[in-house]
């Protein structure tokens, strides 16, 4: 396939708009091979936001609800860098790509060499001329309806740029339209709204000119006025630029809905690329908001497709599906898709390889299962009923549940196979290993049924079994995990390392976990991380110096919500008060003042940490008060 690009058709003056990044996206794309959306080549070179927005294999995940194929026009309306226009292409549709700027159109141009189905043409969407009139099967709007006020966008608003559109459509056709939600979870949480870079902007209310979100509501009706009747809702996460999951509005309906929402979405929000202060542990304020029956209004992002006609939009989505999910950050041989599907015989989950051209099952010994579909096991998972009891400080009924998962993996271990050959997670000390697909036996993979605990997701295959031991070190990681970056309340103290509370929970449940056994499974996770993700850098960075951090630290990020930092500090003071009050009078004055001098050595220890968090917490709160002064000055100066 030759890969020299099309000609860019002009069709007016190039908009002068771009974000910094189009340079060296050209560069990537003339130097790379493989250029479809989830290349490994290109995710290769995701360094920051616009590279990671430009070149990530979660792009594709937003399409995946949405049926096209060979027999569809599209017309991908302010194309960006071609992610979508290619995903249709690869599809087999003939996709004509409309971009303002001149240097992003010859991206797409280059990012599509060699498929003969594309056109790309550079300038306004008003110059696209009668021809388009009822031309196409499917228009996208992925990102651009926030714009039409703006003079980018033509300055006409949305409603003139809708009812444009309307027109393009031919009979049967549907738009297919992603934005962000102006009332989303993440802004409400503090995050900075996604154009303006300003908290809250969004629910205070746009100014004429600048890019605009709207409500579900709001923007239901302006495609009922555009003519768009027919709608089928879905709702993307962490939000529709880099999507892991997308949900049908079905989902929110079930009598299980909330439960089975948090196991598909986990955290609703993503920090990695933005740092807010947040006000709250995200996933419980998800929690909260979907039991009062507000899950959809408050989503992060809308996935929409519009018509004129029902039938038209039914068949574009299987309206079977609930979600459709993929884990990130894979090499693309890993990459897996997943659905939970509502069939006659109640939920199933589907799972798709979503590399064809993988060359076998294993990679040394570390293999993958495709399951076309089995039952979907529903109920409450373990991780969310630690995570309820953290949240409550409970620190024995976290014991419980991780004794009872202990003794869930210990009815499955068995002597090692002698013949069996060592790995990393199968080491040449290991006397019990669990079964070859257990390797990622954690709580959050086992759900609370009337029969007990099931293990559910065994997606992973490990020649000759693993270790109990290891197994049990990253279970244990895994939940010590979640309940950190909820910013629980655990009733153990503040200053003890990761390392140091995976150790003491796992001898709460009878596992001897020392300093050489932690080491010898983080080099074993070591080694998968790398077999597995795209940038395992960054992961293996985080998985060091997370052993070490504390949740002391906690105190100083910005991720961290005031109620949490607000119970550390309190507890401090408690510690103090206790600590600080006359000793227990012992049976004899030898151990009475043995007390005394260790009260006052933990008094001491307890004093310094107090000053390091009120220290630490007035940093915090030195940076809010700049940070709401310069929005201030920014609001008043700018309705000048």
């Amino acid at each position: 396939m030759s890969l020299e690009p099309r000609p860019v058709v002009s069709i007016g003056d190039s908009l002068p708009y771009a974000d910094g990044a189009e340079a060296e996206l050209l560069a990537i794309f003339r130097a790379v091979e493989d250029r479809r959306v989830g290349s490994d080549e290109l995710a290769a070179e995701i360094r920051d936001w616009p590279t990671a927005y430009h070149l990530a294999p979660e792009r594709a995940v937003l399409l995946a609800p949405v049926n096209i194929g060979p027999e569809d026009r599209v017309l991908d309306v302010g194309a960006g860098s071609g992610v979508n226009t290619r995903i249709c292409a690869d599809r087999g549709a003939a996709v004509t790509a409309v971009e303002g700027s001149a240097a992003r159109a010859e991206l797409i141009a280059h990012r599509c060499a060699g498929l003969e189905s594309v056109d790309v043409l550079c300038g306004p969407l008003d110059k696209l001329g009668a021809e388009g009139r009822e031309a196409y099967d499917v228009v996208l709007l992925v990102g651009v309806l926030e714009y039409a006020g703006t003079s980018h966008g033509g300055s006409d608003g949305p409603t003139e740029f809708l009812s444009q559109v309307e027109k393009w459509l031919a009979p049967g056709g549907v738009v297919v339209l992603a934005i962000e939600n102006r009332l989303g979870l993440k802004y409400l949480l503090g995050f900075p709204e996604d154009h303006l870079g300003l908290p809250w902007v969004g629910w205070e209310g746009y100014r004429d000119g600048e890019p605009t979100t709207w409500s579900r509501r709001e923007l239901a009706g302006m495609l009922e006025d555009a003519g768009l009747e027919a709608q089928k809702w879905m709702y993307p996460f962490p939000d529709y630029k880099l999507p892991t999951a997308v949900l049908a509005e079905e989902i929110y309906d079930r009598p299980d809905g909330v439960d089975l929402v948090d196991q598909i979405v986990g955290h609703p929000t993503s920090s990695e690329y933005a740092r807010p202060v947040l006000v709250a542990d995200d996933r419980a304020a998800h929690r909260a908001l979907l039991t009062a029956g507000l899950g959809p209004d408050v989503a992060n992002s809308f996935l929409i497709v519009a018509g004129r006609d029902p039938h038209a939009v039914a068949e574009r989505v299987d309206n079977r599906v609930l979600a459709w999910r993929v884990a990130p950050d894979r090499r693309r041989r890993w990459r897996q898709q997943a659905e939970v599907i509502n069939s006659d015989q109640g939920l199933t989950m589907r799972r798709r390889l979503l590399a064809e051209d993988r060359a076998q099952d294993y990679e040394e010994w570390l293999g993958q299962v495709e399951v076309a579909e089995e039952a979907y096991v529903a109920g409450r998972n373990l991780e969310q009923s630690l995570l309820d009891c953290a949240r409550d400080g409970d620190g024995d009924g976290i014991v419980g549940l991780l004794g009872a998962w202990r003794s869930a993996l210990a009815d499955h271990e068995r002597p090692i196979d002698l013949d069996s050959e060592p790995h990393p997670y199968l080491p040449a000390d290991a006397a019990r290993v669990l079964p070859p697909e257990w390797l990622d036996a954690g709580p959050d993979n086992f759900v609370v049924t009337a029969d007990g605990l099931e293990f559910v997701d065994r997606e992973w295959v490990v020649a000759g079994g693993v270790d109990v031991r290891l197994a049990v070190i990253r279970g244990i990681w895994k939940a010590v995990s979640a309940m950190l970056s909820a910013r629980c309340p655990l009733p153990w103290p503040v200053t003890w390392s990761n390392d140091r509370l995976v150790v003491h929970l796992g001898g709460l449940i009878g596992e001897d976990i020392d300093g050489e056994l932690l080491e010898q499974w983080r080099q074993a996770e070591e080694d998968l991380i790398r077999r597995v993700y795209r940038q395992p850098a960054v992961r293996l960075a985080e998985l060091h110096d997370a052993g070490s951090r504390t949740r002391m630290d906690l105190l100083e990020s910005p991720l961290a919500p005031y109620r949490r930092m607000e119970q550390l500090v309190h507890r401090q003071q408690e510690l103090i008060t206790e600590l600080a009050g006359p000793p227990q009078v012992a049976a004899d004055l030898e151990q009475g003042q043995a007390r005394l001098a260790q009260v006052e050595a933990e008094l001491a220890q307890e004093r310094a940490e107090l000053a390091v968090a009120r220290a630490r917490l007035a940093r915090v709160a030195w940076r809010e008060r700049i940070h709401n002064k310069i929005g201030g000055l920014i609001r008043r100066f700018g309705s000048r």
